[in-house]
């Protein structure tokens, strides 16, 4: 849509100079300067007016479609007013740039006012709601006036860049259309110029325009070589004719380009691009990267953890600087609003974008750096690019760049490394999963090289990679065991590593909530398997390590009573458990619980939907219940269920919730209150001589019958409380 409409602007203004009608305003490489009317000035001296020669002066009338297009171009092309002021310095640089050029190639043996140096000059006059623009660079005679300023999008550099032979890289604009966003905040536009080019003459020109009907050209006296534009400002713009706003829009967009640019402050000539344009350099030494790194950040203090130039002409000519602030200064999570992306995008050293979000992916914002592409397609307000499959191969250029220069650092110094990942794991991490969702998993094998964690096998705070851990797995192992934990203690004493530990299979340990997203999310690494530890009916690969053969103990449930155990604990459990079943994987744990989810999975879903109405099955979800068969505290039980039924059917309800509180899937530890108060009574009752079995008191020798006859006794059944979830689900399936 945006190149139909540059060919349209092209056709309307071809077909209003075959109508000898001179259309309004391009750009020209010049928006610029003129410094006195002496060929010296010294800075801050005031310029005084030109003089007006007895001579032509021209006045053209726009035809019909010329205004109208000028309208659309000047009123609906640019979305911000501000933008006016980076395109003036663009031209103003272009205009000092190909003087330069010519200069360099011989082209122009010599020029007018030569003793003026190259640079450009911006300087305010409120009360008279006035914003001057000057350089010294080519300039323009009268037929460049015509031909440049009289042709909608009628780009002059692109002219020069056609005909150069030689490298132009550092020329900007290619459109012509950037001189009209003048007319979105002016009343009036005045251009003072007078060529570079001693052959094409030394006389200066005034083209005046208030952008509805005509232009006009008038010989000017005393005109230095460059260009002056002056705006008259309308009233609702009357803001760029305040010094604060002008600077603040020039150092914005125009802090890099390649010629002095200064701004007029109570009367001195203050620089406003002190800054180097660092990433169009080939090296730069740590004190160069610090000193942009602060620049970048808006601080005056800091250094970055790590810095990186990145410069290629394939598949896109990029120059780009990126910087890795501290892990301790790492953007907190909490409280956090949306954070806007740390990387701005530039075009030929002019910024065309703050915030990079369409180059530099959210999960990287905390980047700071530039990306300067001359490639880009940019749109014709130069505010945004055309082609977003250019814009996709630019952030994968990027990107990927960035994670393999991290991967290159962590195995170079992998202490360092490993301190970063402190500070920035969360964010790589949100990666994977973004980058899965939005970019079909693009850059994951790179994001997995970046994954650390703790291992069961090493030390506390010894982070392991993946690579490193594959390297170090059992021979024939072809699964990466790990385990959601909140910390270390937890992990170790947790029922789930009871076999790991005996086999001393490694197991990596996650500590942040995101772990098991993303591990849902990539699946495998390398041909890998993830493995969560407290998962249920997972291949384990038992037999590539058995523990030493042990004794069978005489205590261990045969088949036939391990039925008849899971038979009663079902029967008192109800719709607490799916299932109830024995197995080898508990080591010295009575039981634990499994899921068709992890455990740590199912949890955190329930926090996700805390304070629903309709938890969606997860106030209640099924869980299998495995004990194991050689446990004294199981075979006891086996025991005392028909002996002493009311006890048995309070250590069901105790074991299932310790097996409960072990995976972390407990959700109230409150609700445990009325059942321990049970069994100390039992304790306490027993203690007292009380035989639950007989439901009385044992007499002793010497005991006082009629005493203990009279003692209080507890109830016959033991009363369970039941949780607030238990409860409130009974009360639903009354109420159906």
């Amino acid at each position: 849509m945006l190149s139909t409409m540059r060919g349209s602007a092209a056709r309307l203004a071809l077909r209003a100079v075959r109508h000898r009608s001179a259309a309004l305003a391009r750009p020209i490489a010049s928006a610029a300067s003129s410094f006195s009317n002496s060929r010296r000035v010294a800075p801050g001296v005031a310029l005084p007016k030109f003089a007006r020669a007895f001579s032509t002066s021209e006045q053209h009338e726009f035809k019909a479609e010329t205004k109208k297009l000028l309208d659309i171009v000047a009123k609906s092309l640019y979305t911000d007013k501000e933008v006016f002021i980076r395109e003036l310095i663009s031209n103003a640089s272009d205009a000092c740039e190909k003087l330069r050029f010519l200069q360099g190639t011989s082209q122009l043996k010599e020029i007018n006012d030569e003793d003026l140096p190259t640079r450009i000059r911006l300087s305010v006059d409120e009360a008279e709601r006035k914003f001057i623009i000057e350089d010294t660079g080519i300039g323009m005679n009268h037929s460049e006036l015509i031909e440049h300023l009289g042709t909608i999008a009628k780009s002059g550099s692109l002219d020069f860049l056609n005909k150069a032979d030689t490298d132009t890289s550092n020329i900007i604009g290619q459109f012509g259309v950037g001189f009209y966003s003048t007319f979105v905040v002016a009343d009036k536009v005045e251009v003072f110029t007078k060529t570079c080019d001693p052959d094409k003459g030394d006389q200066g020109y005034l083209w005046s325009s208030d952008g509805t009907g005509s232009y006009s050209i008038t010989d000017m006296k005393d005109v230095p070589r460059g260009t002056r534009i002056v705006l008259t400002l309308k009233e609702d713009a009357a803001e760029f004719s305040q010094l604060s706003t002008v600077k603040k829009a020039a150092e914005k967009f125009s802090s890099f380009i390649d010629f002095p640019l200064y701004i007029v402050e109570n009367g001195e000539d203050q620089a406003v691009n002190k800054q180097e344009a660092l990433w169009t350099k080939t090296s730069a030494t740590e004190e160069e990267h610090t000193q942009f790194f602060r620049f970048l950040s808006g601080n005056s203090y800091g250094q970055p953890y790590y810095s990186l130039m990145y410069q290629t002409d394939a598949p896109l000519s990029i120059k780009s600087c990126f910087y890795f602030p501290d892990p301790d200064n790492a953007p907190s999570r909490m409280f956090s609003r949306e954070n806007d992306v740390g990387v701005s995008l530039h075009s030929r050293r002019v910024m065309v974008k703050k915030h990079a979000d369409g180059v530099i992916p959210k999960w990287l914002h905390w980047m700071k750096g530039i990306v300067d592409c001359e490639d880009m397609p940019m749109n014709i307000s130069r505010e945004s690019m055309q082609d977003t499959r250019l814009m996709e191969k630019l952030s994968m250029a990027v990107v990927r760049r960035v994670l393999r220069f991290l991967d290159r650092e962590a195995k170079k110094d992998s202490e360092k490394f490993n301190k970063f990942f402190a500070g920035y794991s969360y964010y790589l991490k949100a990666g994977i999963l973004e980058d899965k969702e939005f970019n079909n998993g693009r850059h994951k094998d790179d994001l997995l090289k970046l994954m650390r964690f703790e291992s069961s096998k090493k030390d506390k705070g010894s982070l392991v990679s993946l690579e490193e851990y594959t390297a170090s797995a059992k021979e024939g192992q072809k699964n990466i065991y790990y385990f959601c934990c909140p910390d270390r203690n937890t992990a170790m004493s947790s029922p789930y590593m009871e076999q790991f530990i005996q086999r001393e299979r490694d197991v990596l340990l996650m500590y942040e909530d995101i772990d098991e997203y993303v591990v849902g999310a990539i699946e495998g690494f390398k041909g890998w398997k993830f493995v969560s530890v407290d998962s249920a009916d997972k291949d384990f690969e038992l037999e590539l390590d058995p523990p030493a053969e042990e004794a069978k103990s005489d205590l261990e449930l045969t088949e036939a009573q391990q039925k008849e155990l899971a038979d009663f604990i079902r029967a008192t459990l109800k719709e607490r458990v799916q299932d109830v079943k024995f197995s080898d994987r508990l080591v010295t744990s009575p039981a634990i619980v499994t899921s068709m989810i992890s455990p740590h999975m199912r949890k955190m879903m329930k926090n996700l939907m805390a304070g629903k109405d309709d938890m969606g099955g997860m106030g209640n979800f099924p869980m299998t219940l495995e004990l194991s068969a050689k446990h004294h505290l199981v075979t006891t039980l086996h025991t005392i269920k028909d002996a002493n039924e009311p006890v048995a059917r309070i250590a069901v309800e105790q074991l299932f919730d310790n097996a409960c509180i072990a995976a972390g899937t407990l959700d109230d530890p409150r609700v445990l209150l009325g059942r321990l108060g049970k069994v100390l009574e039992m304790f306490v009752y027993q203690g007292a001589g009380f035989d639950y079995s007989k439901g009385e008191y044992n007499v002793a020798a010497g005991d006082d019958k009629k005493k203990l006859e009279d003692a209080p006794k507890p109830k016959e059944e033991p009363e369970f409380v039941e949780s607030v979830p238990e409860k409130k689900e009974a009360e639903k399936k009354e109420t159906k």
